[in-house]
């Protein structure tokens, strides 16, 4: 090695001295300057927020309101033709749901129902629900009744007829709701509601009970109504054979504050549904009493017939079975499409035992038999038609015009349903 080579590496070393003494004094400066700690300390703070934030998001369930919403509904048009009448369309309903996840554990759901091509405006059901437990949970605001298998679940895919069975809407309201709070949850196979509830009135001036259609009338949009009467309303449910079984309950006054006594309506409902491969059955029985009766409708006279019918009745009974068959399936066709064959029957006696005691039909208490198809291109939609024919146990005079209660009626009906 020259002396050339010896005082370059020298100079090297020198050089790479001075940088590291200058990096090590900068980075101890650093260290030591108040300011590079704050930075740290800010920086903290600010993961800590993203966590807190972070969390909310995840117990939420998303991101924001918008995304934890969802939006659903059904609708239904009927053509119903008759003998000795037009046939008629009628755009029945177009509903509007929504469910919002407030929080993981508060959950909104409601509905609204516009009716007969939008001519009216029905609230549905509105209420939150309080997720405690699989087998417990609170619920409150205006809710369905769990009166029978189809007032909760009344989509049009989840019936073959054209329209609801009158089993279902004839002798108590349709899609009936009441404002109240209660529980439910399900453990194994059993599940169940029980609501405490504002009762339905048989003498006020916009509900009343009749002999034609039992309750039916008794209720009313939750728009500032005296609430008089409260009611208990329950259902449990088994599944067992294959199928679904259902107890349904509810007991509440009625008269309000007509009269000294209560008018006690008690209501028993049970059912059962199964689907045995291709096969579909259908059952349900209905029993209604209201005490008081005769003290109700004595009371009627004196308010005039705008204020309640004065024909309320002691009881009522119907019973409901359905038959159908899923084509495909029985062919062994894999397929989404769906053809199903049906026939139902129905006795319906809204009039059973009458105000004052006695048994009689006066026109009021009728069957029904009921042959259609139903055709499901999709789970959610459902072309129906069927020819239906009601059998009235007191007919009108010979002559009477067709299509009035009383009088023996057949018609065609073809409808689509369809849920979103």
């Amino acid at each position: 090695m020259n002396f050339k080579e010896e005082d370059m590496g020298f100079r090297l070393v020198q050089r790479a001295i001075v940088v590291f003494t200058v990096l090590f004094g900068f980075l101890i400066t650093l260290a030591a300057t108040p300011v590079w700690s704050a930075d740290i300390s800010e920086l903290e703070r600010r993961i800590d927020i993203l966590s807190d934030e972070l969390d909310q998001v995840k117990s939420s369930g998303g991101s924001s309101l918008a995304q934890r919403t969802t939006v659903h509904g059904y609708g239904e048009t009927h053509w119903t033709a008759s003998e000795g009448s037009d046939t008629k369309v009628d755009q029945h309903r177009f509903v509007v749901g929504v469910h919002s996840k407030i929080t993981d554990w508060i959950h909104l759901n409601m509905e609204m129902d516009f009716e007969h091509a939008m001519s009216e405006l029905e609230f549905e059901f509105g209420y939150l629900d309080f997720l405690i437990s699989p087998s417990m949970n609170f619920r409150v605001g205006t809710m369905l009744m769990p009166m029978g298998n189809l007032n909760e679940f009344h989509e049009p895919n989840n019936f073959f007829t054209v329209e609801r069975p009158d089993f279902h809407k004839n002798l108590m309201p349709s899609t009936w709701q009441q404002a109240g709070a209660g529980i439910y949850g399900s453990k194994g196979d059993y599940s169940y509601r029980a609501y405490l509830v504002n009762a339905v009135s048989a003498l006020d001036s916009s509900r009343k009970f009749r002999n034609s259609d039992f309750i039916r009338k008794g209720r009313s949009q939750i728009t500032g109504i005296a609430v008089n009467d409260m009611a208990v309303t329950a259902r449990v449910e088994r599944k067992t054979l294959g199928g679904q079984a259902g107890i349904s309950f509810y007991r509440g006054g009625s008269a309000g504050d007509y009269i000294e006594e209560d008018g006690m309506l008690t209501i028993l409902m049970a059912d059962y549904k199964v689907k045995r491969g291709p096969f579909d059955l259908d059952f349900g029985v209905f029993k209604g009493w209201v005490a008081d009766t005769k003290e109700m409708n004595a009371a009627c006279s004196n308010f005039g017939e705008i204020a309640c019918a004065g024909t309320i009745p002691q009881s009522a009974f119907a019973l409901m079975g359905t038959f159908a068959v899923h084509l495909p399936e029985l062919m062994q066709k894999k397929t989404i499409h769906d053809v199903i064959p049906y026939v139902q029957l129905q006795k319906l006696r809204p009039n059973d035992v009458n105000g004052d005691g006695a048994a009689y039909a006066n026109g009021k208490n009728y069957n029904v038999v009921t042959i259609g198809a139903a055709y499901k291109p999709h789970p959610q939609v459902a072309l129906k038609a069927g020819y239906r024919t009601n059998y009235y146990a007191g007919k009108k005079a010979a002559g009477a015009r067709p299509g009035k209660q009383g009088t023996d009626q057949s018609y065609f009906e073809f409808g689509v349903g369809y849920q979103y």
